[in-house]
């Protein structure tokens, strides 16, 4: 796979996921509450999610993404009320500090947070199965251009994740104060609630 044609195909990438969605707003919420660190967990399993999708256009099992758009109302709603769940224990909280948590089971539930963000959203399937023709040819494929293209997306999709990350940050540094967090919470978990709507309606 020639450089022009990887380029290509990580500004493509880039479009698609610099576009408004549950993603960028999940990473952007955590962000915001928990800082950094507990969003990037967040960006990689939402990256995960959407290598999952890449790896499968790339096999062209149109049949299995058929079946995957058959099931994925059961998906949908299964991790639509995750993260609702999600959000209204956020919203309720009265934590007070805007200290991220370093425990093993707060990083995995951050985890499937954020791979229940990315794989949920049938588009993202379509949108591998429709550009990624564009760029290669399916039905010859070679494992260095399957690992090219994996990266080379894994990459992408994690570098605009962690702009809403640094976004997060940012706005972090102008409401951390002891008057602020039960707002922050209340936000936050409002927002992640929306994703979860936004996830179960799209």
């Amino acid at each position: 796979m020639d450089l022009l044609t990887l380029l290509s195909l990580m500004i493509a990438t880039f479009v698609y996921a610099i576009s408004p969605g549950p993603g960028l707003f999940a990473v952007l919420a955590i962000s915001t509450r928990f800082g950094p660190i507990p969003a990037i967990w967040v960006s990689i399993g939402h990256t995960v999610g959407d290598i999952i999708y890449v790896a499968l256009a790339m096999l062209a099992l149109n049949a299995l993404a058929e079946v995957i758009n058959e099931s994925m109302l059961y998906v949908k709603i299964l991790g639509a009320s995750y993260l609702i769940f999600i959000g209204y224990q956020q919203f309720r909280s009265k934590g007070i500090s805007f200290e991220p948590s370093s425990k093993k089971s707060s990083v995995i539930k951050l985890l499937i947070a954020g791979f229940v963000v990315g794989v949920t959203n049938p588009k993202t399937i379509i949108f591998y199965l429709s550009f990624l023709p564009i760029f290669i040819d399916l039905n010859n494929l070679t494992l260095n251009t399957e690992v090219q293209v994996i990266v080379s997306i894994g990459l992408t999709v994690f570098f605009v994740l962690s702009l809403a990350n640094i976004l997060g940050v940012r706005l972090r540094r102008y409401i951390e104060n002891p008057d602020s967090i039960r707002k922050i919470n209340q936000v936050t978990g409002v927002t992640m609630i929306l994703v979860g709507v936004f996830v179960a309606l799209y």
